[in-house]
């Protein structure tokens, strides 16, 4: 395993769990504890992580977001297989209502041979992908005060926008996802997500499996039978209830392969 390769593996552990242990690491990945040193000190200095004694914790509260370029690292091949899976429901001619998660950025790749679309943005480095995929996109960055970890806006004139909007097709991430409290968000983007439900005709969730383990600080909105949640196989052998659960409410479960 590559250096870059175990870097993100250590933060997905540390995302998910909030803490991780030197022995614990160097037996999972089999290299030495030094070698393991090395790759907490390296990530505490790229302001990834706070090392601690035999370990390191997040620096981030549970419930709070990293940066997008930390969150882009993540998963980044669930991301891939759940983007090509959302990418078959958009057809030429839509209109699409995208947010600023980066299983979402996963998708801006994969839309690049489209000709005749229109894609309303709420993150501007989202926008930027767009315009720097596809020339033919017709792309509408929403406007409003910015969070300045992530590029998406979250301030009451973004949800003032997009209550008034009415898109085919809503693509959004999700921080958290339960049967029992639906999807939460971040406090300041949940207000921004909570619009965007109500803002399209179809209404498509993309989230790994790890979504499905935490609950983040801000409920969003319960899950609907309306919902289409695409998410990778690894739910299956880690969240089988979790999943049972929500084909039970009525909403539709794609799974990558």
């Amino acid at each position: 395993m590559f250096n870059d390769e175990r870097h993100n593996k250590i933060l997905e552990y540390i995302e998910l769990e909030g803490r991780v242990e030197v022995s614990k690491l160097s037996e999972k990945f089999g290299v030495s504890l030094d070698t393991v040193r090395r790759d907490l000190k390296k990530l505490e200095e790229d302001g990834h992580l706070k090392r601690t004694h035999g370990g390191a914790v997040r620096i981030k509260p549970i419930g709070k977001s990293y940066d997008y370029a930390t969150r882009k690292k993540l998963h980044p091949k669930e991301k891939e297989d759940i983007a090509k899976i959302a990418v078959s429901y958009i057809k030429e001619h839509d209109s699409i209502l995208i947010d600023g998660s980066t299983t979402i950025g996963a998708l801006i790749p994969l839309l690049s041979s489209y000709s005749n679309l229109t894609v309303f943005a709420s993150n501007v480095q989202i926008a930027l992908e767009l315009l720097s995929t596809n020339k033919c996109l017709r792309v509408f960055i929403i406007g409003g005060v910015l969070d300045t970890e992530n590029g998406s806006v979250v301030s009451h004139d973004a949800v003032t926008f997009i209550n008034k909007l009415h898109v085919n097709k809503v693509f959004i991430g999700s921080c958290a996802i339960s049967p029992e409290r639906g999807l939460s968000a971040d406090i300041d983007d949940a207000p921004v997500k909570k619009a965007m439900l109500e803002a399209g005709d179809e209404i498509f969730i993309l989230a790994d499996h790890t979504k499905f383990k935490r609950e983040s600080i801000m409920q969003v909105g319960e899950i609907s039978s309306n919902y289409t949640i695409i998410t990778d196989s690894k739910i299956e052998q880690e969240q089988p209830q979790i999943l049972e659960s929500l084909i039970e409410i009525g909403c539709k479960v794609l799974i990558t392969k």
